[in-house]
């Protein structure tokens, strides 16, 4: 099975337990739209298929940069 991570960089202001707040929040309105996702890390988060993070690149509205790898 592949893994499809998304990094979240947030600006330096930004303390890591707000970018966790954050990326879990994501997480969780994909997770209201059937998309499920892990989070190993407070900017991380990692998905099943492209097709997936794909999807979240495109419905990301926060103020941080995403890098898709």
């Amino acid at each position: 099975m592949y893994m499809y991570l998304l990094n979240i960089h947030y600006d330096d202001t930004v303390t890591d337990f707000i970018a966790d707040v954050n990326t879990f929040s994501f997480a969780t309105e994909l997770l209201l739209r059937g998309i499920y996702t892990e989070q190993p890390s407070d900017n991380s988060l990692v998905f099943d298929t492209a097709e997936d993070r794909t999807y979240a690149c495109v419905a990301y509205t926060g103020k941080g940069v995403l890098e898709c790898v």
